[in-house]
């Protein structure tokens, strides 16, 4: 296996969480059953082992069948299994690619990231019998239980994983089970193609294999929805509209399919069957997720009608503290309707969560510069552009605010993009610079123990608190680039240097380019931050490795300010 994950750069203290992490892989077995409902298990795909005897192309879909099948089975029973779109994204936020076969420890991390209760991963070999092995680790306590492992037929491979979950729950049924999600299986030729068509590397392949899959199973609620996302993605908004529609209302999940039949119309520009739509729905998809839909269908109403708006996102936003993209268009929608108080409160409440959230700086500069306060909207207008929120052609603020900004949920509805440790901070202390500098002090300590998560919730309080301080941003930037998220990392930076230019955020911005590729951006800081202090080796090394020349040396390297252990 190879770790994509944990990757470490120089001069790192990533090494106590990795050994941490790998660790508790390792923990001895317990023979305790599973939770009861309310957990939060991830399936993760399953390493693949295919001999000669097996079909031809079996490598590429069975690991992540299993992780399917194992999930709908523990659904089954009534446990909380993450659906699989909750797994793409949180490995889309993590920056880590869906096909990786990772390491263990990479893989209980991932699951401590994402909040998991417990992760359950393994292996699938297939030559004339198809062998499965699950392996389930309990994060908190850091406890392994005992293999999982049945054998049969590739034909035979839904009872198989069925006998599978029912081990892994240790044949105790939940007490309190939830909604039934119960569903017919497909053929396995057609199952084979839904895979397949989940897994392909490109679109065209991706449409191809889940037509297919149609063809066999024109109700199949599962295949149905996948195709919604791909032909949404292509832009094929009346294809995924009549496949949304296809999905009957006893359907599992069926009103989940009525929230992307409503996102369709929208695309669509069809609003009044959109609103009617979002309107009937009052189970199945989050109540915030809707009213943040909702009030998207009023800002593209002709006239838009942004205080109707504001009222939806309001709702949106109070039903998912801290979500990002409900708090954007809260503040969006108030500038639109030309409350400049309102729009700057949710504004910076935005940023206060996310402060590399160019958008929300862009309509900020536009609403302070309408309101005659130049300097503080030059100020914003400056970091949107480095967040490439604004295009470098563009040199002054406008005059109006665009519209085409508001923000839909992505698929799966789900209210991501939230701060939960922020979320829970008291508003009269927003402010208190002392609380600020009591959760920077508890980062930096954190930080040098090697605890990293917390480390991060610590520093995330401190930018709620004080979001224009370089600091904490500089030490989540790391944090961040040492986990692996160099864009993060990158947008962390970026606004680190725009709060107060140090040599310390262009070195450490200049490591993340690098790491990322870009070796002609890596230099460009390298060489700045050689401008601040042209003795600095630190920044030679950097544009050496970048691919610049070396400056010589000629004064005395400038001393950063201690603000933890990198080096």
């Amino acid at each position: 296996m190879t770790d994509v994950f944990l990757k470490v750069p120089r001069r790192s203290i990533a090494a106590p969480l990795l050994f941490g992490a790998a660790a508790l892989a390792a923990a001895p077995a317990a023979g305790q059953a599973l939770p009861p409902p309310g957990s939060r298990i991830l399936v993760l795909p399953f390493a693949t082992d295919v001999g000669a005897e097996a079909p031809e192309g079996a490598a590429l879909w069975l690991g992540e069948a299993a992780a399917l099948l194992l999930t709908d089975e523990l659904a089954r029973l009534g446990f909380g299994a993450l659906p699989r779109e909750e797994r793409v994204l949180a490995f889309e936020r993590l920056g880590l690619p869906m096909s990786a076969v990772l390491t263990r420890a990479t893989m209980i991390r991932v699951g401590e990231l994402i909040g998991a209760s417990e992760v359950i991963f393994g292996e699938v070999s297939l030559d004339d019998e198809l062998t499965v092995t699950a392996r389930t680790v309990h994060l908190a306590p850091g406890r392994q239980l005992p293999d999982a492992s049945d054998r049969a037929s590739l034909s035979e491979i839904f009872g198989l994983f069925r006998r599978v979950a029912d081990r892994i729950a240790g044949g105790a049924l939940p007490s309190a089970p939830g909604e039934a999600t119960d569903q017919p299986d497909l053929s396995l030729e057609m199952f084979e193609n839904y895979v397949k068509g989940l897994v392909a590397s490109t679109p065209a392949t991706q449409r191809r294999f889940l037509e297919l899959a149609m063809a066999g199973a024109p109700h199949d609620p599962r295949v149905l929805v996948a195709l919604w996302e791909v032909y949404t993605a292509e832009g094929e908004h009346e294809l995924a509209l009549a496949v949304a529609s296809a999905v009957r209302d006893d359907a599992p999940g069926a009103a989940r399919a009525r929230y992307f039949v409503a996102l369709s119309l929208i695309e669509l520009r069809r609003l009044d069957g959109a609103f009617q739509t979002l309107d009937g729905l009052d189970d199945g998809v989050p109540a915030a997720a809707v009213a943040n839909a909702l009030g998207v269908v009023q800002l593209r109403r002709d006239p838009p009608e942004p205080a109707s708006a504001a009222s939806y996102f309001a709702r949106a936003a109070e039903g998912a503290p801290g979500n990002t993209d409900y708090l954007f268009n809260r503040g969006y929608a108030h500038a639109r309707a030309g409350d400049a108080p309102s729009a700057l409160y949710w504004l910076r409440e935005t940023v206060r969560f996310d402060a590399a959230n160019g958008d929300a700086h862009l309509v900020m500069a536009i609403v302070l510069a309408g309101e005659g306060r130049s300097a503080e909207a030059g100020r914003e207008w400056e970091l949107a552009r480095l967040l490439g929120a604004v295009p470098a052609s563009t040199t002054a603020v406008p005059a109006d605010v665009p519209d085409g900004m508001e923000r839909l949920d992505p698929p799966t509805g789900a209210t991501g993009a939230a701060s939960a440790a922020a979320a829970g901070d008291d508003p009269a202390q927003r402010d208190q610079q002392a609380a600020a500098a009591f959760h920077l002090t508890q980062g930096r300590r954190l930080l040098e123990a090697g605890r990293d998560r917390e480390a991060m919730t610590a520093l995330r309080r401190a930018i709620y608190l004080s979001p224009y301080d370089d600091e904490p941003h500089l030490l989540l930037g790391r944090l961040y680039h040492r986990a692996g998220r160099l864009q993060e990392a990158i947008d962390e930076l970026k606004v680190a240097i725009w709060s107060d230019e140090t040599v310390e955020a262009r070195l450490a911005l200049g490591e993340a380019l690098l790491e990322h590729g870009d070796e002609a951006a890596a230099r460009s800081e390298a060489r700045r931050a050689l401008a601040l202090s042209p003795g600095s080796t630190e920044a030679q090394d950097l544009l050496v490795r970048a691919g610049g020349g070396v400056v010589p040396s000629t004064t005395t390297p400038w001393r950063s300010r201690p603000t933890g252990r990198f080096s």
